[in-house]
């Protein structure tokens, strides 16, 4: 009896390590398959009759390097990669401090311009008329006081009661006077005509020049913030704070972006298969 169950025990025991060996064996071929399957399955072809194709995926804008259109240091980067942008989004700016200082003293320029055209065209001012007309009266009280001291000498120079030297001496007098009216009247008459059309025209193309020269600068200004020219998202940035972007931007651009909202498939098709190509056909891809 006792032998008998040793033998059962010996039994079980042999049945255990061929089943624990048959599982061994089992899981180190699954591995061994596993490591040697393909990756992934090759392309088929759900057509009886196709060409094939090698391309890539790309944006439907394509890529769009982003250039700089001057020579100055990066002020600031305003995006990351990966950055939904709308058109007109600045992306970075360059350093315009002194563009920003110049317009400053261009924009005075253009003020001071304006007021002195402002100036010339209020011009006669009432208080410089007032002036001249109370220097007329002035000098034509002066004439008058002259021109009698003459008059009562004028008959007696040849009755011999006032002297020939006296007689002149008032009337030079009294045509200095004369002289000094008409001098007044023309100072008059300038003062109500106002500015002169010429200094006038000369002060417009001054405040046309300041504006003009004012607005270089702020195109100048413009150009150092960078924007995006359409809807897109930022694929690569290789530029930072403080860095000049590279001059040859077609090479290496200080950034890219693209529309990959919709992205747009090229390939290149064998020169063999080039007839059998039909644009309305259907297609599939396998990335």
């Amino acid at each position: 009896m006792n032998r008998s169950y040793f033998n059962w025990i010996i039994l079980l025991a042999v049945i255990c390590v061929l089943i624990v060996a048959i599982f061994m064996w089992s899981e180190q071929r699954k591995d061994l398959l596993a490591k040697h399957a393909p990756s992934h399955l090759s392309p088929m072809s759900p057509f009886k009759s196709y060409i094939s194709a090698v391309g890539i995926v790309e944006p439907s804008s394509e890529n769009i390097h982003i250039g700089s259109p001057v020579n100055r240091v990066v002020d600031q980067v305003q995006v990351a990669v990966g950055d939904k942008v709308k058109a007109g989004e600045v992306l970075f700016r360059l350093e315009s401090s002194d563009l920003k200082a110049d317009l400053e003293a261009r924009c005075i320029s253009y003020e001071n311009a304006k007021a002195n055209l402002l100036k010339l065209e209020s011009l006669p001012r009432p208080e410089d008329v007032s002036a001249s007309e109370a220097a007329l009266k002035s000098v034509q009280v002066e004439l008058e006081q002259a021109k009698g001291q003459y008059d009562r000498v004028a008959g007696l120079q040849n009755s011999g009661a006032m002297s020939l030297e006296e007689v002149n001496r008032r009337y030079f007098i009294y045509q200095q006077f004369l002289a000094k009216v008409q001098q007044v009247e023309a100072e008059l008459a300038k003062t109500k005509a106002g500015a002169w059309l010429p200094d006038i025209e000369i002060a417009k193309l001054q405040v046309s020049y300041a504006n003009a020269y004012a607005q270089q600068i702020e195109q100048e200004i413009k150009r150092t913030i960078i924007e995006s020219p359409i809807d897109a998202t930022v694929l690569q940035i290789k530029i930072q704070k403080g860095e000049y972007p590279p001059s040859d931007s077609s090479r290496t651009p200080p950034m890219i972006i693209g529309n990959t909202d919709i992205m747009h498939l090229r390939v290149n098709v064998n020169q063999f298969d080039a007839s059998s190509f039909s644009p309305e056909a259907h297609a599939v891809a396998y990335l």
